[in-house]
């Protein structure tokens, strides 16, 4: 064991780490600053329409269909294979099918936009409503752009190149909370906060495909628009990433589809009190998500190659996000009460400071499901992750809404914290069935071969 904890110091497994977590955390900090001002500034109604237009756009990756990580996952395949000809296919070849679906999506999307502002917001105000209408059309056209940049940073994580990618996305992430507030002091206009947001994605899209082209060219001469699309290639990014899928479509509806029910239920105005704890508290899933995104191709190769590698990896994820996330939770709980009355206002924080320490014990249960989901990802079985997240599903939309409906709010953070206890004991015990039956076959091959 001291063995392989060593190689993962001494390997740039930490270093990674690092660079993924600061891209993440910078952002954080600005927010923290700026989501009071905003909420001064658009009024308690207009904020809480606002945090689910950002939810939207950051949750449009759910049009990406898996391709995003079957990239990913071919990617770092090709290139330990050598094989760059059949890499820059699959980028390629990924990026068309991905452009393709997005362009019907974002006509869809651009047509029925009054549709989704009257039926997908509880919002009697008919101005706001307006404003919404506009903002859906701006998330429409920004969609083929933001789908395309998660395949570039797909690309970089392929290539290990997380220190570009922390330094690409720390400017824009601050500036996602910047303009918006900057706007907020001139118009409290949704339309215009969502039209800078959508401006800034479309940006950063270019700027990321700019880097994935330098990356590119430290491999291989061959340029990317030289190689052909292949039927083969779209059909192995299908196959796999046909279940990631599903999986994509359910993640991003789990983790969001309490604050509709919420706002649905109990009300814009109220639902402020909801949904601002859990956005500064589901900050802390940066830890999880920076580690991961690391631990990922990382695991492709080594599942298959020294499953006890693997696993030693495994366990030091583990430990190293649960010694992370544990004090932090703990003192917040203890302390949410005076950091909300200082952070905002004693009102506020009167309604909301349950709802808050809730969500820090929900989030570190949350960071201790990643490197489950991430392990049986890597072993090429996201059918396994698709089929847990479809009776997930299937089961959160019948106690999440009477949670609500008979106890508020404060019912919708416990169905949400269950739900996240569920996720930790069922992926942890799969995954460690599907550790268990490649360390046997490993021992097999190894006495068949002495």
């Amino acid at each position: 064991m001291k063995q392989y904890i060593s190689k993962i110091f001494s390997s740039g497994f930490i270093r990674n780490i690092s660079w993924n977590l600061l891209g993440y955390a910078l952002p954080v900090l600005v927010a923290i600053v700026m989501i009071p001002v905003v909420m001064k500034h658009t009024g308690l109604e207009r904020f809480g329409v606002l945090t689910l237009i950002i939810v939207l756009i950051g949750s449009m990756t759910v049009f990406d269909f898996g391709i995003t990580r079957s990239v990913t996952n071919s990617v770092r395949k090709y290139l330990d294979e050598k094989n760059e000809r059949a890499m820059l296919t699959v980028v390629k070849t990924g990026w068309l099918m991905i452009t393709c679906v997005l362009l019907v999506i974002s006509v869809l999307f651009w047509v029925e936009s009054r549709w989704i502002a009257e039926h997908f917001f509880n919002v009697s105000n008919q101005q706001i409503r307006e404003e919404i209408a506009g903002s859906m059309k701006i998330v429409a056209f920004s969609l083929p752009f933001v789908i395309a940049q998660t395949i570039f940073v797909g690309v970089m994580e392929a290539f290990g190149a997380f220190k570009k990618i922390s330094i690409g996305k720390a400017p824009f992430s601050i500036l996602m909370y910047l303009v918006p507030m900057i706007i907020s002091f001139f118009t409290p206009s949704l339309f215009y906060i969502t039209l800078s947001l959508c401006i800034l994605r479309c940006i950063m899209a270019v700027a990321f495909y700019l880097m994935m082209r330098s990356e590119i060219k430290t491999v291989t001469p061959i340029s990317l628009m030289s190689v052909p699309t292949t039927k083969a290639i779209a059909l192995e990014l299908v196959r796999y990433g046909g279940w990631v899928s599903v999986g994509n479509i359910i993640a991003p509806i789990m983790l969001y589809i309490d604050r509709f029910f919420v706002a649905s239920i109990v009300g814009a105005t109220v639902f402020a009190y909801y949904t601002t704890p859990y956005d500064v508290v589901s900050r802390i899933a940066i830890v999880a998500v920076s580690v991961c995104g690391v631990l990922f191709p990382m695991l492709v190769t080594k599942i298959a190659t020294d499953i006890r590698s693997a696993n030693a990896y495994f366990n030091k994820v583990m430990l190293g996000i649960f010694a992370i996330l544990v004090i932090p939770a703990v003192a917040g709980i203890f302390l949410s009460k005076w950091f909300l009355s200082v952070w905002i206002n004693p009102g506020f924080a009167e309604h909301s400071w349950i709802i808050f320490s809730m969500f820090l014990a929900g989030y570190l249960v949350h960071g201790l499901v990643q490197p489950a989901f991430v392990w049986i990802q890597a072993c090429g079985k996201p059918w396994i992750i698709a089929m847990c997240e479809i009776v997930d599903l299937a089961l959160y939309v019948i106690y999440l809404p009477w949670m609500t409906h008979h106890y508020g709010i404060i019912g919708a953070a416990i169905a949400w914290n269950f739900r996240m206890l569920l996720s930790l004991v069922v992926l942890h015990t799969l995954r460690y069935v599907l550790y268990s039956r490649e360390l046997k076959r490993s021992r097999l091959v190894v006495s068949t071969l002495s």
